[in-house]
C-alpha cells in the first residue's frame, strides 16, 4: 500500500501570540512551533497502516519555508520512508493542496492521511481542496479506519452531531484524521539517530508546474484582532422569587437570550 501524509507546522498551542502595531499581521518570531497536532493522527495512522499491510511504504508531504523540515525530521525519526519538502512559504490552505496534487497526481498513493484542520488557522479546508485537485473520494474527522476485506476500500467512522457515521471509501482515497482516532507514538532515540541519516528531497512550485496565480490566497485576512474582553459576572441577589424575576429580566434586555 503507498501512503501519503501531509504534515503541517504550526505555533505551539502553548504559545504566546502577539498581533503586530498595525494589526496585519501576528508576531511569530520565536515562538515555539510544532506538527500541527491533528497531522500527528494522521502520521500515527499511517504507521499502523504500514504495520498491517506489509510491503506498504510512507511518504511525507511538507510545505512551507525551510522551518517545515521541522515536520519532515519528526517523521523521519518515526521511521516514515521518504519526504518531500515544497517551498512555498506562506501560502493559504488552498493553494497548498494544488501544491501537494501537484506531486501526488504523477502516482496517485493508495491513501493520503493529513489531519482534520490545523489548529492556526482552523480552515477545515486543505483535505477537500486536495481531494478535489485529485479528483479521488474524501472522508473528513475520521474517528475509526480499517482495511475492507477486499483490499480496495477503508471503513471509516466520523461522529456526527447524536450518533456516527460509518463509510466506506474506494481507494485511493484522501482521509483526515480526528482526535480519538489513535494515540500518537513519540520517536524513539534510535529513530531520531536515524533520521539524520535521510534527506527530503525538495521542490518549488514552478518546478512542480504552478504559477504564481495558482498559489493566490482564496481568502485575505485584512486585520487581526484579540477577543473581546469578556464582561464581569454579576449576582443576583435578594429573595428566591425576587432574584429569578430579576434574573430573568437580565437575560432578556441585557444578555438578550431569553
Amino acid at each position: 500500500m503507498k501512503i501519503a501524509v501531509c504534515l503541517k507546522l504550526v505555533p505551539a498551542t502553548t504559545a504566546d501570540i502577539k498581533i503586530s502595531s498595525d494589526g496585519q499581521s501576528l508576531q511569530l518570531a520565536g515562538v515555539e512551533t510544532i506538527v500541527s497536532p491533528y497531522d500527528e493522527y494522521a502520521l500515527e495512522a499511517a504507521l499502523k497502516l504500514r504495520e498491517t499491510n506489509a510491503g506498504s511504504s510512507i511518504q511525507i508531504i511538507a510545505i512551507g519555508g525551510d522551518d517545515a523540515l521541522k515536520c519532515i525530521h519528526h517523521a523521519f525519526a518515526l521511521m516514515a520512508d521518504s519526504a518531500i519538502q515544497i517551498k512555498a512559504p506562506g501560502v493559504d490552505a488552498r493553494a497548498a493542496a494544488r501544491c501537494a496534487a501537484a506531486v501526488l497526481k504523477t502516482s496517485v498513493p493508495d491513501v493520503i492521511l493529513c489531519g482534520r484542520q490545523a489548529v492556526d488557522d482552523d480552515l477545515w479546508l486543505f483535505p477537500g481542496a486536495l481531494a478535489e485537485a485529485l479528483d479521488v473520494p474524501h472522508a473528513t474527522a475520521i474517528s475509526s479506519l480499517s482495511v475492507a476485506p477486499s483490499g480496495k476500500a477503508f471503513h471509516c467512522r466520523r461522529r456526527i452531531e447524536g450518533a456516527e457515521q460509518s463509510i466506506e471509501i474506494q481507494m485511493p482515497a484522501v482521509l483526515s484524521c480526528d482526535k480519538g482516532l489513535n494515540e500518537p507514538r513519540a520517536p524513539t532515540l534510535k529513530g531520531r539517530l536515524d533520521a539524520k541519516k535521510k534527506q527530503a528531497v525538495a521542490k518549488t512550485p514552478a518546478e512542480l508546474g504552478l504559477s504564481d496565480a495558482d498559489l493566490q490566497p482564496a481568502l485575505k485576512v485584512t486585520r487581526y484582532a484579540p477577543p473581546p474582553q469578556k464582561s464581569p459576572g454579576k449576582i443576583v441577589q435578594g429573595e428566591p422569587a425576587q432574584a429569578a424575576a430579576e434574573l430573568v429580566r437580565l437575560l432578556r434586555e441585557e444578555a438578550k437570550i431569553v
